[in-house]
């Protein structure tokens, strides 16, 4: 026999019920009740939740400079079990929208626009071409390292289409700010294992070593230089988020040795260079001129 989840329209307790039965008598509280009252029970539900949503939108992005701050190796699996404890009723509403939804996907592209919106809102109060810019970065930050991440950590991934919604709702609404949903043990494996995803490609496509000189290089400038700053953390998230689906895609092209290559002379050997002479900011403006290039061409 066949279950769904559903709810006792008396006592409101989550229950497995059987499909294809017209009445089901509630384990929890003994209540008997038709399968249309449990639906209409569902749908108040969902409703009521949507409308928290919407009122406490705005919560979901509180303090978001000093959230981002938290994306720092030593720092993040604190800085990520606070922020969970911190959005735990946003995320309790999320979930409850999703579970008594009669049309999920309907109910994830308004919940999606919800989220969005208020962050449009956010951006809207910032003033300055400049500013907007920044704050666009730091936005994105917080979503792919925070939010996505928590609320893909509800029931083990249960919600992934949401954060699917979300991100297509984002990079609709923000222009060149595409972002795609990790989970935290993925994010913090890359903390761990120190990746540098673009950079190690290049060389094993060049045939250099795994430990080479370029590599070693740029690694010590991201950890030293780039995550001593908001802009770098931002910058080398940005990179994390997308770099793996483009090593991918470049494996299975015929022509990825030539790409490699382009690669290595266009912005990985400049870099190189530039680090060596103490540029720092400078090798920092052609690693973001690399890293947008790649999400314009191979995203």
């Amino acid at each position: 026999m066949e279950y769904r989840e559903g709810r006792c329209p008396k006592c409101n307790e989550v229950m497995q019920i059987p499909t294809g039965r017209d009445r089901i008598i509630c384990m929890f509280c003994g209540h008997e009740f038709s399968v249309e009252e449990e639906r209409e029970a569902d749908h108040a539900v969902c409703e009521s939740q949507m409308q928290l949503l919407r009122e406490n939108a705005a919560s979901l992005f509180q303090d978001v400079e000093k959230t981002v701050k938290g994306f720092q190796r030593t720092e993040y699996e604190s800085s990520f079990a606070r922020y969970c404890s911190v959005q735990k009723e946003n995320l309790k509403t999320l979930q409850s929208i999703l579970n008594t939804a009669s049309d999920r996907e309907a109910a994830e592209r308004e919940a999606a626009e919800i989220i969005v919106s208020s962050a449009v809102d956010i951006m809207q109060a910032h003033k300055g071409r400049i500013g907007r810019e920044s704050l666009q970065l730091t936005l994105n930050m917080y979503m792919v390292t925070f939010m996505l991440p928590a609320i893909l950590a509800i029931d083990n991934g249960a919600l992934r289409t949401l954060t699917d919604e979300i991100c297509k709702k984002w990079a609709e609404t923000f222009k060149n700010s595409k972002i795609q949903a990790a989970g935290y043990d993925t994010l913090q494996s890359g903390f761990r294992r120190k990746l540098c995803y673009i950079t190690t490609a290049v060389c094993e496509g060049l045939h250099k070593p795994k430990d080479c000189y370029e590599l070693n290089l740029l690694k010590a400038y991201r950890d030293e230089y780039l995550l001593a700053s908001v802009e770098g953390e931002v910058l080398v998230a940005q990179y994390y988020d997308m770099a793996p689906t483009i090593v991918k895609r470049l494996h299975k092209r015929k022509d990825q040795e030539e790409i490699y290559r382009f690669l290595y002379e266009t912005y990985i050997s400049p870099c190189v260079q530039l680090i060596e002479e103490e540029r720092n900011e400078e090798c920092r403006e052609k690693y973001q001129e690399m890293v947008a290039m790649l999400q314009e061409t191979y995203m």
